[in-house]
């Protein structure tokens, strides 16, 4: 008999039904050798496979220290008078392959400008996916519109776009795809179904700093795309955001908007308000802080996706865990998170926050929270469902059907699964990587001890 090392894959496609669960439930061990017995695994006692922290972010350098320091001496220090800001939304703009980039105070903020500039409005529906950060239904509430849950692809954790229309109606204003985690949403098929129903497109890339996805960049397939450079994202300033487009005049309603309705274009006076409008500008110590940053984003981006990629070769040999899959058309990613579905009938049923704190244990950082909630059951949907303006705007019939129809099984799904690990520990080597494998592969192997 052949001694040839099958691939998970393989095995599952060749074995019978009954091998496949005896295999699931221990009964039967995929691979001959472990790593050791249960006392070797740091929950019980053992020693960790990691033995050094990985590295650390956001990361300070001596080129931030002196953008700062020389933004700090000008004495100014708001986007108006200063030139770090202009500056920066030149480069980021160039950068993206956009015409036009508005920076703001925060992803969020340049959210709610980009609905507002697009037509979102009091009394709209938004189409958006409960996979996300709060930040991106808060936008849609902020214009008083509603935010329509449409679910997602329980391997892609992505909005599904043949779960769209079913949501669409007469009200329906845009659709906000979120490209999660940092890597793209089908946007081919999701822009064909807004093409057909006249919706506006508002990509979310607040995680996908230049991600790619046949050929263009997230964030550029869409009316605005927008960002987010707050502390823990691949391009950080503590908070700030940033909105990008073509069309000239979207840009220039979206900038309108963020500085107080203020238009500085205006031939009739030096000053004119001409809309209501937050102040959601960017000031200059935030794009002081992103500047010298970008000129080595990309290097860290590329390094990212070849760990990513060695990674995932990796984790193919150990049954049950299944990384986030890319659409057709995907290039590389951004990997603000290295996402993954952990199915706990593989490990002798043992829960996936019990196995997250085991590789937590093996001192490989990463989350079972991050987006293990159903957002479209928070209790912040229903307080604002229940506020007097949502009561005018929106019959009893209407918001009756609203929580009727607010069910996303799929995500709840996703939410028993989902696993994240960041993407700081994806700056490290190849031992690096091995070491996150090898205590995944550990806690496989000593699954039967953890009950």
């Amino acid at each position: 008999m052949s001694k040839k090392k099958l691939s998970r894959r393989e095995f599952l496609s060749t074995a019978s039904a009954g091998t496949v669960a005896a295999v699931a439930s221990g009964g039967i061990p995929l691979y001959g050798k472990t790593t050791g017995e249960a006392g070797n695994l740091a929950i019980l006692g053992g020693e960790p496979v990691r033995k050094k922290p990985f590295p650390s972010w956001p990361q300070m350098n001596e080129s931030i220290a002196k953008s700062l320091d020389a933004s700090l001496r000008t004495r100014k220090w708001g986007r108006f008078g200063g030139k770090m800001v202009t500056t920066f939304e030149r480069k980021f703009a160039e950068l993206m392959g956009a015409k036009r980039c508005v920076a703001t105070g925060s992803g969020t903020q340049a959210l709610h400008s980009a609905l507002y500039a697009v037509g979102v409005g009091a009394g709209d529906e938004v189409l958006v996916t409960p996979c996300t950060f709060a930040s991106s239904v808060d936008a849609i509430f902020l214009l008083n519109a509603l935010p329509v849950f449409v679910d997602i692809d329980i391997e892609t954790f992505q909005m599904d776009p043949d779960k769209m229309e079913e949501k669409i109606n007469g009200n329906t204003k845009a659709v906000e795809p979120v490209h999660i985690c940092g890597l793209a949403a089908d946007m081919d098929r999701i822009n064909a179904v807004a093409k057909k129903h006249n919706l506006a497109v508002v990509e979310d890339a607040c995680q996908a700093h230049l991600t790619e996805y046949r050929g263009k960049l997230c964030g550029t397939m869409s009316d605005i795309g927008c960002f987010s450079f707050q502390s823990s994202k691949i391009l950080p300033c503590g908070e700030g955001g940033a909105a990008i487009g073509d069309d000239e005049n979207l840009m220039e309603k979206l900038f309108i908007f963020h500085t107080l309705g203020e238009n500085r274009k205006s031939k009739k006076r030096t000053r004119e308000w001409v809309t209501m409008g937050p102040k959601y500008r960017m000031n200059e110590f935030e794009a002081a802080v992103l500047l010298p940053q970008m000129a080595t984003l990309r290097e860290r981006f590329n390094l990212r996706n070849e760990n990513a990629e060695y990674l995932s070769s990796r984790l193919k040999e150990i049954p049950g865990i299944f990384p986030q899959k890319h659409y057709d058309g995907a290039g590389k990613s951004s990997y603000y998170h290295y996402a993954l579905r952990y199915k706990k009938e593989y490990f002798n049923n043992i829960s996936r926050d019990k196995f997250s704190a085991a590789l937590r244990a093996e001192r490989i950082p990463n989350s079972s929270v991050t987006y293990s909630y159903e957002l479209n059951k928070e209790p912040f949907i229903e307080h604002t469902l229940n506020t007097r303006t949502f009561k005018k705007l929106y019959s009893k019939e209407r918001l009756k059907r609203y929580r009727e129809e607010n069910e996303c099984p799929q995500n709840a799904k996703h939410c028993e699964e989902g696993m994240w690990i960041s993407h700081p520990v994806l700056l490290g080597t190849k031992k690096d990587i091995d070491d996150i494998a090898d205590a995944i592969r550990k806690i496989y192997e000593n699954r039967n001890k953890l009950t």
